[in-house]
């Protein structure tokens, strides 16, 4: 095996991805770069991900309409995306960072419309533009903390559920507890559940929240 292949290997992947710096975003767009064309293998036969097909289900058990509005929030390469296909959501559109990860969900048919944006930044998008917002490993170490919230609130029309992981060690650290707690005191939203589970197959105890919020005033 060659060191680049050393360097590329699932585990290290992985870990590349958790030790990444919020304040580093030439780093993290790197380590996607370096990641597009593998990760689907390394993260599903690599590392046994689990949360798409979970956050897919958990999305098919909250709507129950199959033609409805859905972007998959932090994309990547759309295996999300592909689950939610899989249930028979046929208008799924994808919002992530990375160019190539973004080039390999459209090249694979798993999303409509890609958004290249910064979930750091203002995304420009409108309000009011989708039913369904579903998120996995987006909200994790080294990438976006809650003060996305409030705007990506925005793209959901009233009643819009927005469905997502976060790490369990950023729940706090991350101000999501802090931030969505902001958002039902203000009469914007309501947590609906927040369940602990696994994010991969093998983890020995839960490292994700698997969490439901529903969208409850403009």
């Amino acid at each position: 095996m060659t060191s680049r292949e050393l360097e590329n290997t699932p585990e290290l992947l992985l870990a590349r991805a958790y030790a990444l710096r919020g304040d580093d975003p030439d780093e993290t767009l790197k380590l996607y770069a370096d990641w597009a064309e593998t990760y689907d293998r390394t993260m599903l036969d690599g590392l046994a991900y689990r949360s798409p097909q979970q956050i897919a289900a958990l999305v098919a058990l909250t709507e129950e309409r199959r033609g409805v509005r859905v972007l998959d929030v932090g994309c990547g390469t759309g295996l999300l995306a592909n689950s939610l296909r899989a249930y028979g959501f046929n208008r799924v559109d994808g919002l992530d960072y990375s160019a190539p990860m973004l080039s390999v969900a459209q090249r694979e048919g798993r999303i409509d419309k890609a958004f290249l944006r910064d979930l750091n930044e203002r995304l420009g998008m409108g309000a009011e533009c989708y039913d369904i917002l579903a998120s996995t490993g987006t909200f994790t170490h080294g990438h976006v903390g809650a003060e996305c919230l409030p705007e990506l609130l925005e793209l959901l029309v009233p009643g819009g559920h927005f469905i997502c992981t976060v790490h369990r060690d950023v729940w706090d650290e991350g101000g999501f507890g802090i931030g969505l707690q902001a958002l039902t005191d203000a009469g914007v939203a309501a947590v609906r559940s927040r369940d602990a589970d696994r994010l991969f197959a093998d983890e020995k105890e839960p490292l994700g929240w698997y969490v439901v919020v529903e969208k409850t005033s403009c």
